[in-house]
């Protein structure tokens, strides 16, 4: 019995121990706070890019398209436009020796090249992060405490030759400094000046001015110091802030000199200009595109061409389009055979998109060549990833595969067989355009990716939440778990900690933070 008293003792003492710890961590953690920012000012929703910008070319699900290179002589054309065919007939004679193979093979790599150059800028366009739309600039000032003044005053008296006899406490000298520390004036004053007064004279001679400077320079010990000093606001940096969003985006720093220490004003495009540079370079990389199709098409019209020079139906159907031979564009199809009356564009679509476009829903179409529009129905999505990152634009995220589509129109829209065209889709549940969050308001663990978010009772809780697509590398698209409404918290720190008390501020302390500590 006496040895199991000490033990109960001991659990009785660890108990409290325990109980006290507990405590301290609970009262702790009750007077810590996590700020939380509001998703109306930090997120972004209207996104100009979340329609689906396509193109491609209209055709049939059989169709033979015959592009004549410029230089080539046709010598006869056997068909007529609605003329049924079959595949073998012959259906125009040109001057083989015209047809240049070995040029319109080098024409063709130079075009690749050209191709993927232009593809190449367009991609870093599409990773490219905008500066903000209107940037607001602020000066920030520090004052600065100086020596700006010291008097050289006498200990004891003594004699100057003609200057005169300097009794204790008389002003000798007076020097005056800049903010930098540079002598600006030396004033040299006869005996007579104190703290309290006097004759205040100036020595105009330069001998006895040169007199007393030697004699205090030899005998500095001989002197007491009195310095003064003043206070000047000098630029210690400029700050660049986000025109909507109050948050700063950049800033210039400055030495006490003024020199620039660290350049950091926002340099770059804004979203609009960005959004023409994509648009325009998205044009220039769809004609590029195009034009390197309809090279490929006459090197094959021409390694296809009998050695008389005869051009073969390779497949039976009715001749839909057939240029005039005294006067054609050599830029469009100088025949289409189509096997078909079903005609078909078709696109491509970003992995992001797959769960919200399905065949059965209708695309818009434009023309090039006479602005032409119509809808078109996707008959077909491929299962497998596009390989060919040179036909078939899909925007949304230039990193994502990108899957090819079909989608077939009224062919008496006006849209001929082989006409280039515009395609845009938008996707289902986005009419309204996607909503976006700063990417380091997001943290990922086993179970998915997670914000910390105020919840009811003012208390921080983890949510899980559905993302999308990234834009520039710092906006998150949110699909489901985060509106406009919900205030988000810096999720590390105090930010990471679940069921703390929150504080709404405007922005989080340290840019991110809030908390951090």
């Amino acid at each position: 019995m006496k040895k199991l008293k000490p033990l109960i003792i001991i659990v009785v003492l660890i108990a409290i121990v325990a109980g006290v710890l507990v405590f301290i961590f609970n009262y702790r953690q009750h007077k810590k706070t996590a700020q939380v920012v509001s998703m109306e000012s930090q997120g972004m929703d209207g996104y100009w890019g979340d329609n689906i910008q396509s193109y491609g070319n209209a055709t049939s699900d059989k169709a033979q398209s015959t592009y004549i290179a410029k230089g080539t002589e046709i010598l006869s054309v056997n068909v007529k436009e609605g003329d049924h065919v079959n595949e073998g007939d012959v259906l125009m004679v040109v001057k083989k020796d015209t047809q240049d193979i070995n040029g319109k093979n080098l024409e063709l790599q130079k075009s690749a090249q050209t191709l993927k150059f232009e593809q190449l800028k367009l991609d870093r366009l599409l990773n490219t992060k905008p500066i903000p739309e209107y940037v607001h600039q602020q000066s920030v000032y520090k004052d600065k405490t100086y020596i700006s003044l010291k008097k050289y005053v006498a200990r004891e008296s003594f004699t100057v030759g003609s200057v005169g006899t300097y009794n204790a406490g008389d002003y000798a000298v007076v020097y005056t400094y800049d903010s930098q520390g540079a002598q600006t004036s030396v004033t040299y004053l006869y005996p007579g000046y104190t703290d309290n007064g006097g004759n205040y004279k100036e020595i105009k001679n330069k001998d006895e001015a040169s007199a007393l400077k030697d004699y205090v320079a030899s005998n500095k010990d001989s002197f007491d110091i009195k310095e003064e000093s003043s206070t000047q606001s000098v630029l210690q940096s400029i700050l660049y802030l986000d025109g909507e969003t109050k948050q700063i985006v950049g800033e210039d720093t400055f030495d006490e000199e003024g020199k620039t220490v660290h350049s950091g004003k926002p340099e770059g495009l804004t979203p609009s200009q960005l959004k023409e540079e994509i648009e325009n370079q998205t044009a220039v990389v769809k004609t590029q595109d195009l034009s390197y199709r309809k090279l490929e098409n006459e090197l094959e019209v021409m390694k296809n061409t009998t050695e008389n020079g005869e051009i073969i139906a390779k497949v039976s159907g009715t001749v839909s389009k057939l240029q005039d031979i005294n006067n054609y564009n050599n830029t469009q199809p100088f025949m289409i055979v189509a096997a078909t009356d079903e005609y078909y564009i078709s696109g491509a679509i970003g992995e992001f998109y797959l769960d919200s476009v399905q065949v059965g829903d209708t695309v818009s179409i434009n023309c090039w060549d006479n602005g032409a529009t119509a809808d078109a129905v996707i008959t077909e999505i491929s299962d497998m990833p596009s390989t060919d990152n040179n036909f078939y634009s899909g925007s949304g995220n230039s990193n994502s595969s990108n899957y090819q589509f079909k989608a077939s129109f009224d062919k008496n829209s006006g849209i001929e067989l082989g006409a280039a065209v515009d395609i845009t889709i938008t996707p289902k549940n986005n009419e309204g355009g996607g909503f976006y969050i700063p990417s380091y308001f997001i943290r990922k663990d086993a179970s998915g990716n997670y914000v910390m978010k105020l919840g009811k009772g003012g208390t921080l809780k983890k949510e899980y939440v559905k993302v999308g697509k990234t834009l520039w590398g710092s906006q998150t698209e949110i699909i489901d778990g985060v509106t406009k409404k919900d205030y988000l918290a810096f999720p590390y720190g105090n930010g990471a900690i679940e069921g703390i008390k929150c504080e709404k501020v405007d922005n989080l302390d340290g840019g991110y933070g809030g908390g951090i500590g």
